[in-house]
């Protein structure tokens, strides 16, 4: 990821590994790989971009995950 390469994550069956979401897809992410804030935004973004959603359910999802993101920084600091 630090090389260029656009990097997503992507849970194949959270269902079936007993968990809801992806929240703990990230975590582990976060922890293996040693990420910081902008590494955990920047797979969030990739993760939009390179889904399988159409442009306009792309732009709709980015616009509302910038939003929330800025909402999740600002309640940090």
């Amino acid at each position: 990821m630090h090389e260029g390469l656009p990097v997503s994550i992507s849970p194949d069956d959270p269902g079936f590994m007993g968990y809801e979401g992806v929240t703990l897809d990230y975590v582990f992410a976060y922890l293996a790989w040693e990420l910081d804030l902008r590494d955990l935004k920047q797979l969030c973004l990739n993760s939009i971009t390179y889904s399988s959603l159409n442009e306009i359910e792309k732009r709709k999802l980015l616009l509302m995950f910038l939003r929330r993101w800025d909402n999740f920084i600002n309640g940090l600091i």
